[in-house]
């Protein structure tokens, strides 16, 4: 199955809450807080990592959003940060080698979703209403970075 991924609400805007959204043949939303980003920014800061704030963040969401979906081989993420694809590819094959889900490397693909595509309008949908699917925490993707003893993979 191929799904397409989109974000609405940067992670590194504190001010405002964060949607991740995916649409294949169905659509799932997941939400982070305004207020729980803020503790995730000030942990990051506070263990020496805050370069990585954003990047493992929005692995983490994608990870969790995605973690019971099953027959996924194509992943098309859309380019929310230029320039750190290949980190955040990383952050997700771990995070997904963890879990012992078999998910290729190769699955993972970056580019410009575009605004009409349903992964956009689920997720500027549910970041209007403020309302998903699923609601995370801070300790959530916390509890994920201890877990995984997060590194970076040079073959990703």
């Amino acid at each position: 199955m191929k799904i397409e991924i989109d974000q609405s609400g940067k992670l590194e805007n504190t001010n405002i809450s964060t949607v991740v959204g995916f649409s294949n043949g169905k659509c799932k939303t997941i939400i982070i807080s305004s207020t729980e980003k803020i503790k995730l920014q000030k942990y990051f800061r506070k263990i020496g990592k805050r370069q990585i704030f954003v990047y493992f963040s929005f692995a983490a969401t994608i990870y969790l959003l995605l973690k019971s979906e099953r027959n996924i081989n194509e992943i098309c993420i859309d380019i929310e940060y230029p320039g750190q694809t290949h980190l955040i590819k990383s952050f997700l094959l771990q995070l997904f080698l963890r879990t012992k889900r078999n998910i290729d490397k190769n699955s993972f693909h970056f580019y410009c979703i575009g605004r009409k595509s349903k992964a956009h309008i689920i997720s500027i949908n549910a970041f209007n209403l403020k309302c998903a699917d699923i609601r995370i925490t801070s300790k959530d993707i916390i509890s994920l970075y201890h877990k995984q003893k997060i590194g970076y993979l040079m073959d990703a």
